[in-house]
């Protein structure tokens, strides 16, 4: 059973800008992510909650690792493709489903190679040390640690300045381009090139997921400015939970 949710139902949630939710849901329970401005990228995560419920409740002194989660790996490799495109289903590292990708009108552009970004990425794009940058990495664990505590990422992806799963970007718009000579006949892509594009989305664009066990999700209104996916600088975006 979840946690109790600090985010009430049928009742539309804004995540500020450079900043991130954790929301309990149960199974049956349908979420919208919204785009509010059709500019942002939001770095989203589902972590499986477990059905055993005969230990007592978790506590940020004796926490529980939430090890099924989310994989965009796993996903790609049940759907035979690079992103997910509505209808379809979402998978865990254990290769169940987890989400069902109901609908989708913000242009279906969503991405699943990119890492979230943390503290290294942003001192490669030139944030000096000793400077901090918000980052998707952190606000995973900052929203878990304010509105579900007691339950954190399992190892190693629980440390300071450790990376987190792969998070399914939503709105983020990464290119692939093949080389201009394929190396082989079979794989035109192989080789290719990836860049950092601009969202498609616009305003209002919305994707709504329906949840299939209970689970955790986070969200993350990604920080990133030093790249233009967020079109030059991140704004909010919105949810809403319903049964």
């Amino acid at each position: 059973m979840p946690p109790s949710s600090p985010y009430s139902l049928n009742t539309t949630h804004t995540i500020p800008a450079r900043s991130s939710v954790a929301v309990p849901l149960s199974a049956s329970q349908k979420l919208t992510v919204i785009n509010t401005h059709g500019t942002q990228v939001v770095d989203f995560w589902a972590l499986e909650l477990p059905t055993d419920s005969s230990s007592a409740p978790p506590s940020p002194e004796k926490p529980l690792e939430l090890t099924t989660y989310l994989s965009m790996s796993h996903t790609r490799a049940a759907l035979l493709s690079l992103s997910p495109v509505a209808p379809c289903t979402l998978y865990t590292s254990k290769r169940s489903p987890i989400l069902k990708f109901i609908s989708d009108t913000s242009g279906g552009i969503h991405d699943t190679i990119i890492a979230a970004c943390d503290i290294h990425r942003y001192r490669q794009l030139g944030v000096p040390e000793g400077q901090y940058h918000e980052n998707c990495s952190d606000n995973l664990r900052i929203a878990l640690q304010r509105d579900t505590p007691g339950y954190i990422l399992p190892a190693p992806f629980n440390t300071p300045e450790s990376t987190v799963p792969d998070p399914f970007n939503l709105f983020m718009n990464i290119p692939v381009k093949p080389r201009p000579q394929a190396l082989h006949e079979s794989n035109t892509t192989a080789g290719g090139t990836i860049s950092f594009q601009p969202t498609v989305s616009g305003p209002g664009g919305k994707v709504v997921f329906e949840v299939l066990v209970d689970c955790i999700v986070g969200m993350s209104c990604c920080p990133q400015d030093l790249v233009p996916i967020n079109h030059g600088g991140p704004t909010e975006c919105q949810f809403i939970v319903e049964n």
